[in-house]
């Protein structure tokens, strides 16, 4: 007779693997409980234990960079900070309530995002991936800013028709470009508005909305309402910022001296 599915006997394949897995974990646990004493007798505790635990810290955050790194494609490096006064006892429960990930250089969808600072919270990393192997980082939720530089937004606007250029003005933003009036090219320049959304493809993306247009050219001044409004609207434009990593989603864009500063969040996700 043949039992029910829920009163048979363990898979006797299965069983030792799952003993190996336990008997593996309690040994790296072990292995980590004695660093720490041995170095605790060596030079004393209120000396040792900092020391190693910051040790054990500095070689965690590093092995974190590297799955950042490999997977955000960030070429100019990434930075991990483990928050909390100890490391150890965070990394024997396999958990970290907060962890800090600065990646520069990150290409997307759209322009390279100069720098990517987010925040990441109850960030689980098991206490074999510390140690050894390769890690999987899960992550429950996370807020971010993300730096836009002018440089690479200007790069991506050249490529516009007609070509925009932007600057900062104050706490906006300053488009400029030119336009064909009556015959002759006109240099044209105003302020936009910063709003983010998304496209029709779902693509989350910068919009610049026109304020203003500058005037006090003469040719600008004898122009209709209509026709500096249609000048206006060439100030207008969109960025792509789809591809975010972290699976972040925009909140939000403001106006800074070295760019446009991008707020996003992000719910559960899996790194590595």
């Amino acid at each position: 007779m043949v039992a029910p599915p829920d009163q048979r006997s363990p898979d006797p394949r299965q069983a030792p693997g799952r003993a190996h897995r336990r008997r593996h974990r309690r040994r790296l646990r072990g292995l980590l409980g004695v660093v720490v004493v041995l170095a605790v007798l060596a030079g004393g505790a209120l000396v040792a234990a900092p020391v190693v635990d910051g040790a054990v810290r500095d070689a965690a955050q590093e092995r974190v960079a590297q799955v950042v790194a490999r997977q955000t494609g960030a070429a100019g490096g990434v930075d991990v900070e483990v928050g909390g006064a100890w490391f150890v006892p965070q990394a024997l429960a396999g958990r970290y309530p907060a962890v800090r990930v600065v990646a520069r250089d990150v290409p997307t969808e759209g322009p390279r995002l100069a720098e990517v600072r987010a925040d990441l919270r109850d960030v689980d990393v098991p206490l074999r991936d510390v140690l050894g192997g390769t890690p999987q980082v899960r992550v429950a939720s996370s807020t971010a800013r993300v730096l836009l530089a002018y440089p690479e937004l200007n790069a991506v606007l050249a490529g516009q028709d007609p070509p925009l250029e932007v600057a900062p003005a104050a706490e906006q933003l300053r488009v400029t470009t030119s336009a064909e009036v009556l015959g002759r090219e006109v240099g044209l320049s105003g302020l936009v508005a910063l709003e983010v959304g998304s496209g029709e493809d779902g693509t989350a993306e910068l919009r610049a909305v026109p304020t203003s247009l500058d005037t006090g050219v003469g040719l600008l001044d004898r122009l209709s309402r209509r026709v500096l409004q249609g000048l206006s609207d060439q100030l207008a434009f969109t960025a792509p910022l789809g591809g975010l990593p972290f699976d972040l989603e925009v909140t939000g864009a403001v106006v800074q001296d070295d760019g446009v500063v991008v707020s996003a969040a992000g719910g559960a996700a899996v790194l590595g």
